[in-house]
């Protein structure tokens, strides 16, 4: 082909994409036609690639799925079989793989999510023909997790608002397979490990809200694996933090279905990551202080949940951390939260102090607390407490006997 009949050939390719934009299908397939044999004669076959790829957009935009496909599957089949130098190759690949990219953008903006997802497809086939021919190659790996992450996102964006149950489930089910895949390809990739553990955890939540227990703890045993496949010694605090809370709702879910012992043995693996924080100094202050006073939120809605030894270890850690910093360095919010958790576990006297407001709250709490190991039978911790709260309540009552 000379190159004056390239040009023209490559003008009229961009006047057609134009009658696309504008929906003139008809003045476009006419117009492709005449390019397809133009670019089969010249034996061009980058250009017949780019001829096809757009008569297949122009199918599929006229909703033609199956006409269009069986277009873009005679593209990937002349790449397939194509025998050209490394150049010509080159130039091939990327005419597929960009085109295909670039149908998906803008079936995306079109919100037509599966032709989108359709494009994406085509271009993982690219890349697959690509691994035939070079096995070795890392790069075409590395583009299909890419783009069966871009499925997944396609999917997460246009999620529709109501779904019934069944649709649901099988809406999670779809964006879980396709992150699925790309984790398998690129199982060290922080990013893939996230999504996996995202998508996981979405179908969690929708069994939880079903209330089928035994299902959501074989996907967040799941998410717990995923998370393990983060490297503790590369982690940083927040994913050493992710991980944890993947133990904590194991846990959760665990004491759901009255399995206490599994549930303690989450709550406390969920701990060791917490440790690791505190223990490590390349974290600052302000990091590990932030998560010790979440340690004992953590503490207190173990208490209420009454599982009290799970929540003294809790404690205990923050305690612990709390222990070796400088009091000058503890916010007031911290403070508070130490004297409270310290009394929740009796291991402060509340002798000495002055504080009239503070006493009262510690024997409101006293008494509260007392309650909540009755119901577990705790009698004699719940005797303990009500002695603490009867004790105080006295002390205040004889100072108010004075004042007056």
């Amino acid at each position: 082909m000379s190159r004056q009949a390239e040009d023209l050939l490559n003008r009229n390719l961009k006047d057609i994409s134009s009658l696309i934009e504008d929906k003139k299908y008809k003045k476009a397939l006419e117009k492709l036609d005449k390019a397809e044999n133009l670019a089969g004669k010249a034996k061009r076959q980058d250009l017949l690639c780019r001829v096809l790829l757009q008569k297949g957009e122009v199918l599929f935009s006229m909703h033609k799925p199956d006409e269009g496909q069986n277009l873009y599957d005679k593209a990937l089949d002349i790449f397939r079989a194509s025998d050209l130098n490394e150049d010509e190759d080159s130039v091939l690949q990327s005419t597929l793989s960009n085109t295909f990219r670039e149908l998906a953008r803008h079936f995306k903006m079109a919100e037509s999510v599966e032709n989108a997802e359709n494009c994406y497809m085509n271009e993982i086939k690219v890349y697959e023909i690509l691994l035939e021919k070079n096995p070795e190659d890392d790069e075409p790996k590395m583009e299909i997790a890419r783009a069966f992450a871009a499925i997944g996102d396609l999917y997460v964006y246009f999620e529709p608002e109501d779904m019934d149950p069944e649709t649901k489930r099988q809406y999670y089910e779809k964006i879980l397979d396709v992150r699925e895949k790309a984790f398998e390809l690129l199982d060290d990739s922080e990013t893939y490990i996230y999504a996996l553990a995202h998508a996981l955890g979405k179908l969690v939540d929708f069994y939880i809200i079903q209330q089928d227990y035994e299902s959501a703890i074989q996907l967040q045993e799941r998410v717990v694996e995923v998370m393990e496949e983060l490297i503790d010694l590369l982690a940083n605090w927040k994913d050493l933090k992710a991980k944890s809370n993947a133990y904590d709702k194991l846990g959760s879910l665990y004491a759901e279905v009255g399995k206490e012992e599994l549930a303690e043995e989450q709550y406390s693996e969920a701990l060791e990551y917490y440790v690791m924080i505190f223990d490590d100094e390349i974290w600052p202050l302000s990091v590990k202080m932030r998560l010790a006073a979440e340690v004992m939120e953590r503490g207190k809605t173990l208490l209420l949940s009454k599982k009290y030894d799970s929540a003294k270890e809790s404690m205990d850690l923050a305690f612990d951390f709390l222990g070796g910093v400088d009091k000058e360095e503890l916010k007031d919010s911290v403070k508070e939260a130490i004297d409270l958790a310290y009394v929740l576990l009796g291991e402060r006297d509340e002798e000495g102090s002055e504080d009239s407001g503070y006493l009262a709250e510690m024997a409101g709490i006293s008494t509260e607390y007392a309650k909540t190991l009755s119901d577990l039978n705790r009698n004699e911790d719940a005797e303990k407490f009500t002695a603490k709260s009867e004790k105080i309540f006295r002390q205040l009552a004889e100072e108010g006997n004075k004042d007056s």
